[in-house]
């Protein structure tokens, strides 16, 4: 399953919900703790992911890809 974290300036709840394309995205302000964001959002395959996305967050540059999605907005994957 391949997992994406959306960092954003908007004010958002966090939220982790499957995209069309199948994927599992994470999006949170970009100040909150990873951490405790995924403590705090619901979804079926929680449980199974957070490691996951643990690792994609502290992966280096090199294993990521990013994407500005508009000026408030940044998606993160793994390559």
């Amino acid at each position: 399953m391949e997992l994406e974290i959306e960092l954003t300036e908007r004010p958002t709840a966090p939220s982790l919900h499957t995209q069309p394309d199948g994927r599992l995205r994470l999006t949170f302000h970009w100040h909150d703790e990873i951490g405790g964001v995924l403590s705090a959002v619901t979804h079926p395959m929680r449980e199974f992911v957070v490691d996951g996305f643990m690792s994609l967050w502290s992966s280096d540059d090199e294993a990521r890809a990013f994407e500005q999605v508009d000026a408030q907005t940044i998606v993160i994957r793994s390559k």
